[in-house]
C-alpha cells in the first residue's frame, strides 16, 4: 500500500487511511490486513482485489499517484482504465418512500459476483444508514430473507418469509403481518450487505461484506 499510494512511510500511510502506526505494525506482525479496508480501497480507486490481496498482477498498470485524502474520495468513481471487467452501480436512498440517487460505486465483476448481483442496470444498491444493501432484482419470489418491496409505489425494506400455509408474512420483532400480494410488489432480495465495522478502523466509515 505504501508503494501504491506513493507515500514515504507508515506514518503517512496511516494518516491517509485513518489508522495509527501501532495498528499498521500489528497488521505487519500478524501478516494480515482487514478485508473491509481492501474492499474500500478497491471501490474508491479501482485497483484490482487480486493485487491488493495477493500481489498478483503488473504493478505498473495499476499504480497511480493519490494526493487526495482517502476519505475525500468517497463519492468518486475511478476512471475505467483497467483491463479488468468492471461495472458501475447506482446507490440509492429511500427518501419518503421513493428511491433517490445518492452516489455511484464501481467494482470488478468478481466482487459483484461475490455480492450475488450482476451489476447491470436492473440491479441496484440501497444505502440503509451506513450500510450498503446489494439488491438482486431477479429474486422476486419470496422464500425467506430481507426484501426491497413497494406498496402503492412506496418503497420499504423488511424481513419476509413464506410460511407452510402458502402465505407470505412480513416479520417485525415478535410480530408477523400477512402480506397483501395484490398491492405489494417485490423489487428484489438483499443479496449482500457492506456493513459498517463496529470498531472504526477507517475514517470516515468502513465496510465489511455480509452475504
Amino acid at each position: 500500500m505504501i508503494d501504491l499510494f506513493e507515500v514515504r512511510s507508515r506514518v503517512e500511510l496511516g494518516d491517509l487511511i485513518g489508522v495509527s502506526s501501532a495498528t499498521l505494525s500489528t497488521w505487519t506482525t500478524r501478516e494480515t490486513t482487514p478485508h473491509e479496508l481492501l474492499i474500500r480501497i478497491h471501490l474508491l480507486t479501482g485497483w484490482p482485489m487480486e493485487y491488493l490481496c495477493f500481489g498478483v498482477g503488473d504493478l505498473s498498470k495499476i499504480k497511480g499517484k493519490t494526493n487526495a485524502h482517502f476519505s475525500e474520495q468517497v463519492n468518486e468513481v475511478a476512471p475505467p482504465t483497467l483491463s479488468y471487467e468492471r461495472s458501475v452501480l447506482q446507490v440509492y436512498t429511500i427518501d419518503n418512500g421513493h428511491l433517490a440517487p445518492y452516489e455511484k460505486i464501481e467494482a470488478t465483476v468478481n466482487l459483484l459476483q461475490y455480492c450475488k448481483v450482476r451489476g447491470n442496470e436492473n440491479d441496484l444498491v440501497v444505502k440503509d444508514g451506513f450500510d450498503l444493501l446489494f439488491i438482486n432484482t431477479r429474486e422476486i419470489q419470496v422464500n425467506q430473507g430481507r426484501y426491497l418491496y413497494k406498496v402503492n409505489q412506496t418503497h420499504q425494506l423488511g424481513m419476509m418469509k413464506l410460511y407452510p400455509d402458502g402465505k407470505i408474512y412480513l416479520l417485525e420483532e415478535e410480530e408477523r403481518y400477512l402480506v397483501d400480494e395484490s398491492v405489494t410488489q417485490i423489487v428484489g432480495k438483499v443479496a449482500a450487505t457492506l456493513k459498517q465495522t463496529p470498531i472504526s478502523l477507517i475514517r470516515p466509515r468502513g465496510y465489511k461484506v455480509r452475504t
